[in-house]
């Protein structure tokens, strides 16, 4: 059996005959004296046991008018269809970025490969220009060209011509067509 304490710490808050009481609840199986707290005044009360009190049933939540549930209805797809389009967005925006940046890098690419062929196109014309210069000089040994020394070649005889059929020949079906 357990004892309610009643403390009351400070007389001078009593508002017009009412004091604020604390309620301790001590429970104990053997029979102590309770000491009281500075400047306060206790007084042991037996405890009654508790009983439960009354249970009351929370009110219903009343049924929402059917325009109201249209309503929700809208607003929770407009929802979903508003959260679909943005990730849609999103998806749309990242594919022109990443685009945009595979454009300017293969744009680079070929302004480098037009680079590179110009200094080929140059080097291979420097080089036909060196090789003429030298082929033209004393030095490499070169003859002029001579009418005396040309030599001519007699022409092949004629090949007999093959005279070819009037009718085209026919082809085999095709098993499947090549393509649309």
């Amino acid at each position: 059996m357990g004892f309610a304490v009643r403390a009351d710490q400070d007389k001078a808050e009593t508002v017009t005959g009412v004091s604020r009481q604390n309620l301790v609840l001590l429970r104990s199986s053997s029979k102590s004296t309770v000491k009281p707290f500075s400047g306060a005044s206790v007084r042991a009360i037996p405890s009654t046991p508790a009983t439960p009190a009354d249970v009351r049933q929370l009110p219903k939540t009343p049924r929402l008018p059917l325009g109201l549930k249209l309503l929700v209805g809208v607003q929770q797809g407009s929802t979903v269809i508003t959260g679909g389009l943005v990730a849609t967005a999103l998806v749309i925006y990242s594919w022109t970025v990443y685009l945009d940046k595979t454009v300017a890098r293969s744009f680079q690419h070929l302004e480098g490969l037009k680079v590179a062929t110009q200094q080929v196109t140059t080097a291979n014309e420097t080089l036909k220009h060196s090789m003429a210069e030298h082929a033209e000089s004393p030095a490499a040994g070169f003859k002029p060209l001579e009418p005396k020394r040309t030599i001519f070649l007699s022409p092949a005889p004629p090949r007999p011509s093959v005279e070819r059929s009037a009718e085209p020949e026919a082809k085999a079906p095709m098993p499947h067509p090549l393509g649309y």
